[in-house]
């Protein structure tokens, strides 16, 4: 759900592995049990919640939450307590935070995570925030599915039953996590409200967390190691556990954003009732980067360079050097992925579908336009389309204009989602 400017920095597991010694200060002995603050982005607070204690050799471990992304039990790379200072390597976000004590109970630092670095204070001195978390609802409950390479995925079943129509949510680009959020400033929670909503409706969903995001972190996992087809292998796993394991016999796939593509060429592989496509892309993904890259001030005087290296990377090869400034998009831990997502065409795979198709588009998508949709639509005569006004990426309503009130529909997670969406859903899965 993230612009390509945030995302893929944060795909995986950039930064090393920080050491953990064993702390020698007045400071950090009281470093042992939970300490809480807030980080700010765009004006919205996010809780974030560490916890520390020694292992049996006197080292340093622990967790962490994000109680209100619903992520809970992080593990950390690593942890340095050193004589007034701390370092905490943060994997699931391929970050860390580092900071100073200023007494044993408080401690003023910063996050630091891709490009960013935001300000976080941390404190031992607070009440929990317990009510913070979403909490499972009655009819919820945690799966973790072995996948490809070994690889466990957790996800929240939401389902009475398996005689339900099942739907399973693929999540879109960057560390987009099974509800939808995002630790860079995403809060909308739509995955979640969405699997809500068809809770209602009496259809079944099943969210997860894509590899290396979110629970479903990979030990010792580098960014070169990613493939697209990972992502979609996974998928096509998914189905058949839940086809054949635990017995749903009508199921869907519902892709986000890059979920879109995810989840085509998945559905041309198991054997699905239908597929539903929102804000997804319907031109080769070069296309798409480079016209967000030449939006941006940054990258606009650089369009033949940009070109050549697109050039390449669809032939299959890596460029010989990348220019100054475009590291950070094109550095080479991330190429492999890129070669193998470019060499797929949006409207060549969704013509090979034989499941009935929904395609959805909101007018207020400042990522994906009306014409991914349309392109869509065009290469498979056979499937639906509805172009939902105002809708913006994150599936709610930019009710005073698609430029004005667009970003708060990213960090504001009590928006409701657009209606029109829900019930094209419903009435594509009940049809």
């Amino acid at each position: 759900m993230s612009s390509i400017f945030t995302k893929k920095p944060m795909r995986i597991f950039l930064f090393a592995v920080i050491f953990i010694f064993n702390c020698m200060c007045s400071f950090c002995q009281n470093l042992a049990g939970d300490w809480q603050g807030n980080l700010e982005i765009n004006g919205r607070k996010i809780p974030i919640v560490f916890h520390f204690y020694n292992d049996s050799s006197g080292k340093w471990e622990g967790k962490w939450d994000s109680p209100s992304q619903n992520a809970i039990g992080l593990p950390y790379s690593g942890v340095t307590a050193n004589t007034d200072s701390l370092v905490v390597g943060l994997k699931a976000i391929a970050g860390f935070y580092s900071g100073k004590f200023i007494t044993t109970d408080s401690i003023a630092g910063n996050w630091h995570q891709g490009p960013a670095q935001l300000p976080l204070n941390i404190s031992k001195n607070f009440e929990k925030f317990r009510n913070a978390q979403l909490i499972p609802g009655p009819n919820e409950k945690e799966i973790a599915i072995t996948v490809n390479q070994g690889t466990r995925l957790y996800g929240t079943l939401l389902s009475k039953n398996n005689g339900q129509k099942l739907a399973i949510i693929i999540a879109g680009s960057g560390p987009t996590d099974r509800n939808g959020n995002n630790p860079m400033g995403v809060s909308a929670s739509s995955y979640k409200m969405i699997a809500d909503e068809l809770d209602t409706q009496n259809i079944a969903t099943f969210r997860y967390d894509k590899r290396g995001i979110g629970k479903s972190v990979v030990d010792n996992m580098n960014e070169s190691d990613l493939v697209f087809d990972d992502y979609i292998k996974d998928a096509e796993k998914i189905f058949e556990y839940m086809h054949d394991s635990l017995g749903y016999k009508n199921i869907y796939f519902i892709g986000h954003s890059e979920g879109s593509l995810i989840g085509i060429i998945a559905s041309q592989r198991v054997r699905l009732k239908g597929f539903i496509s929102v804000s997804g892309a319907g031109r080769p993904i070069d296309e798409i980067l480079t016209e967000q890259l030449y939006a941006s001030p940054k990258f606009s005087q650089m369009k033949s360079e940009i070109a050549s290296i697109f050039s390449e990377l669809k032939s299959g090869k890596k460029p010989d050097s990348i220019p100054a400034g475009l590291e950070s998009v094109f550095r080479p831990s991330i190429q492999p992925y890129m070669i193998s997502w470019l060499k797929y065409s949006p409207v060549v795979e969704i013509k090979k579908l034989r499941c009935q198709v929904l395609i959805l588009q909101g007018t207020c998508d400042v990522q994906i336009k009306i014409e991914d949709a349309e392109n869509l639509h065009n290469a498979n005569k056979k499937s639906t389309l509805d172009t939902i006004p105002l809708m913006t990426h994150t599936l709610k309503n930019a009710e005073a204009g698609c430029k004005d009130e667009n970003s708060k529909t990213y960090h504001d997670p009590s928006l409701p989602l657009n209606k029109e969406l829900v019930n094209d859903m419903v009435n594509f899965i009940k049809k």
